[in-house]
């Protein structure tokens, strides 16, 4: 009587343990699904579709935080920027310090041309990298179009120091000493731009600058 007492036990134990791990397995399994779901209708072109199955993965349990980027990068696709800031500033106040999630917030922030919100976001990028080529970039692109020409100047010079051979960070540089006046310096790197680049539209563009 005793023994089958303990089989019980061990049984119903074994059940209280296992019972909730197959629903936890259960649940990420069909995230996941929905997860996968998602990308072959983002490979398709069909962002909405692909976006109603990354919230739907969300809502069956996905990951939040790799749930909030997948939903901002899908937002964005659409077209739909103040629902991609969103879903990409959940991101980041769910990882602090994820560079990703702060590079994110600043895609649909440099297709709305919000410079003054895009130079701030990637302030915060590099806050943390302060090297990250991207956010230099993006931050250049913000002074420059914000008329804070002598910045982006400063900033596409990092830039050229650590790629040389990029001809956009080239350029960018180019553009900038053209708008302080430095004519001479900036016609001397469209030169140096097309000597290896002889079809680089912006370079040819600034060489065409009276």
């Amino acid at each position: 009587m005793q023994s089958a007492l303990r089989a019980s036990l061990r049984t119903l134990l074994a059940l209280a343990v296992l019972t909730p791990v197959c629903t936890i397995r259960a649940q990420d399994a069909r995230a996941a699904g929905l997860y996968r779901d998602s990308y072959v209708l983002e490979a398709k072109r069909d962002y909405t579709g692909a976006l109603a199955k990354a919230r739907d993965a969300r809502a069956a349990g996905g990951n939040a935080y790799f749930s909030a980027i997948r939903i901002g990068w899908l937002e964005y696709l659409q077209g739909d920027f103040k629902g991609s800031i969103a879903s990409y500033s959940e991101a980041v106040a769910s990882e602090p310090k994820s560079i990703e999630a702060k590079l994110g917030l600043t895609l649909p922030l440099l297709a709305q041309r919000n410079w003054r919100e895009l130079e701030r976001a990637c302030g915060a990028v590099l806050a943390v990298d302060p090297r990250n080529a991207t956010a230099l970039a993006r931050i250049g692109l913000a002074q420059y179009s914000g008329g804070n020409f002598a910045s982006s100047e400063n900033t596409y010079r990092r830039l050229v120091e650590d790629y040389p051979s990029e001809m956009d960070y080239r350029t960018g540089l180019g553009w900038a000493l053209l708008k302080l006046g430095k004519n001479a310096e900036a016609k001397a790197i469209f030169e140096g731009v097309l000597a290896v680049s002889p079809d680089n539209g912006n370079a040819k563009a600034g060489l065409g600058v009276r």
